[in-house]
């Protein structure tokens, strides 16, 4: 299976996702159209205590010009936030999205949507980022304080989390032509 768009250089913050309410979210831009199947997400949770539940990751479509999350999930996946690490070594953790999206336009920004419908301020979930100097030119973090409902920018557009995305490239079309034979000998 083909790795797509990713950011996995520059760690050196996080950003938690808690509460039903906060929301937080990595854009990209896919290079090559094709069908998103699963994703790997730098995390970690926050304490030994910290239980986030059932974490909850989705793709969107967005609208501009800063390219927010919009609509529901063209695809969704969960993984349990209470087995992943307190701390350092982070974990890579792989999020299947169900059936996946087969139609991932070249070009156009999505959005990974993150969010921990069960958590509370006390048990967070955090993602990995790069804070200093970020170079994904395809997207950005934004978060949400209100279910999705509003959005804003986190920081600046040098923000970006740890990811990948993987999937499988668009089936190439070929098209039969049955013409008549013309010249037979």
């Amino acid at each position: 299976m083909p790795l797509f768009e990713n950011y996995i250089i520059g760690d050196d913050n996080d950003i938690e996702c808690w509460a039903p309410t906060y929301w937080i979210v990595q854009t990209f831009t896919p290079v090559i159209s094709h069908k998103i199947t699963d994703l790997r997400l730098l995390l970690y949770r926050q304490g030994v205590t910290a239980l986030p539940g059932i974490v909850t990751v989705g793709i969107r479509a967005t609208v501009g010009p800063v390219f927010y999350p919009t609509g529901p999930d063209l695809c969704v996946g969960y993984t349990d936030g209470d087995s992943l690490p307190t701390g350092p070594p982070y974990e890579w953790r792989e999020i299947i999205l169900g059936d996946g999206y087969d139609a991932l336009i070249a070009g156009t920004e999505y959005a990974i949507v993150m969010r921990c419908l069960s958590s509370s301020m006390a048990s967070q979930l955090s993602w990995r980022c790069d804070t200093t100097l970020a170079t994904y030119p395809g997207g950005n973090i934004c978060f949400s304080v209100d279910s999705g409902a509003n959005w804003s920018e986190a920081g600046t557009t040098d923000w970006d989390f740890m990811f990948e995305e993987w999937g499988y490239q668009r089936p190439f079309t070929a098209t039969v032509r049955t013409d008549p034979a013309t010249e037979i000998t």
